[in-house]
């Protein structure tokens, strides 16, 4: 199946697999699911293996991507029949996705929020990708050193093994607490223009870093200094709960408009078009810095989360992008002005293209 320029329309009942065939797209770009941790899980129940496969056509050139999912052995990837790795498909094709599940970016737990910012994050700086891994690394061996310190806490301490992990610790979470700024410095101002026009009222969204380090904005500078300061100086209570109680890993991305926190005082609507403008603004910045033109849009299941008037607003926000691929339940739901090719799902099989189906 050719999926051409412009808007594309996935319609189906529930359960039919629309959301399955966004889903493999978003696996090869993202490197996992967007709505589970294990690839494994994505297999189909009475199958060891599953394969997902597209190829990528930029201007002249054509790129097969293929990653064989296995229950019981490790996954393999090729990109036109080399042994790849993950990180070549997310360099070789970028999407921006919208799904229901995006609501909990807002109204989950701290983990969710960072790890959005940090998805975004990776792809502008990919070595933080790097600093990441070996953080949580570091993370894991200090807090095993931190059990073990609290299990014999009638010995005399050694200390110097604990300051080599605070050292690792405090230089790998500033970079990461550098490169989480730097992301939500591009994202801010292209965030307020995409609520307002999704929402058609400026409530003044803002984005701000909320580190577990107590420090002030104006001394965001200081944050090495004032990390290693603090991490000694909670050492002791980090010995007797066995776990690091500051950095990187427990810092959340406080969302706010008109100045209030957005989990807790925002209406629904006012929460969607925040989730909406969020996922519109990765995509403006992947625009301006990615060197491969528009990402390639997903919208699952969106529209039927939003009044007509959002979901006009949504579709005009989306006029330029080059390739938007849309699932819906009732093609009804898709705004009438927004010209589609319109392709039924059904059985968890692709039918045949209705070319007369353009809105």
């Amino acid at each position: 199946m050719a999926l051409d320029r412009g808007v594309t329309v996935f319609v189906g009942r529930n359960g039919q697999g629309k959301t399955n065939l966004v889903e493999a797209l978003y696996l090869l770009a993202a490197g996992k699911s967007h709505r589970i941790n294990s690839t494994a899980s994505l297999i189909y129940k009475d199958s060891e293996t599953g394969i997902v496969r597209a190829t990528i056509v930029e201007q002249d050139r054509a790129l097969l991507c293929e990653w064989e999912l296995n229950r019981t052995s490790p996954d393999r990837i090729q990109m036109s029949g080399n042994s790849s790795k993950v990180a070549d498909l997310t360099r070789a094709l970028s999407v921006v996705m919208f799904a229901p599940e995006d609501i909990t970016v807002i109204r989950g737990d701290p983990g969710l929020r960072r790890a959005h910012v940090d998805d975004i994050s990776g792809w502008l700086f990919p070595r933080i990708r790097g600093s990441h891994a070996d953080y949580e690394r570091t993370l894991k061996q200090r807090n095993s050193l931190l059990k073990s310190l609290r299990t014999h806490a009638r010995a005399a301490l050694d200390t110097s093994t604990i300051d080599v992990w605070d050292d690792k610790l405090i230089s790998l979470g500033t970079d990461i607490f550098a490169a989480r700024l730097a992301t939500l410095a591009l994202l801010q101002p292209f965030v307020t223009e995409r609520y307002r026009s999704i929402a058609g009222a400026d409530h003044q969204p803002h984005l701000a870093l909320a580190p577990s380090v107590s420090i002030a904005p104006e001394n965001f500078a200081d944050y090495e200094k004032v990390f290693a300061e603090q991490l000694l100086a909670t050492r002791q209570l980090d010995i007797e709960r066995g776990q690091t109680g500051l950095g990187p890993h427990r810092d959340d991305v406080s969302m706010s408009l008109n100045g209030l926190p957005v989990k807790g005082y925002a209406s629904h609507g006012e929460t969607w078009s925040l989730v909406l403008a969020l996922r519109l603004a990765e995509l403006d910045v992947k625009r301006r810095e990615g060197p491969t033109g528009d990402p390639i849009v997903i919208l699952d299941d969106v529209f039927a989360e939003l009044d007509a008037g959002r979901r006009e607003l949504l579709s005009q926000s989306l006029d330029s992008v080059e390739q938007v691929l849309i699932t819906a339940a009732v093609r009804d739901d898709v705004p009438a002005s927004m010209s589609a090719r319109l392709i039924v799902i059904s059985g968890g099989a692709v039918m045949p293209p209705n070319d007369g189906a353009d809105a």
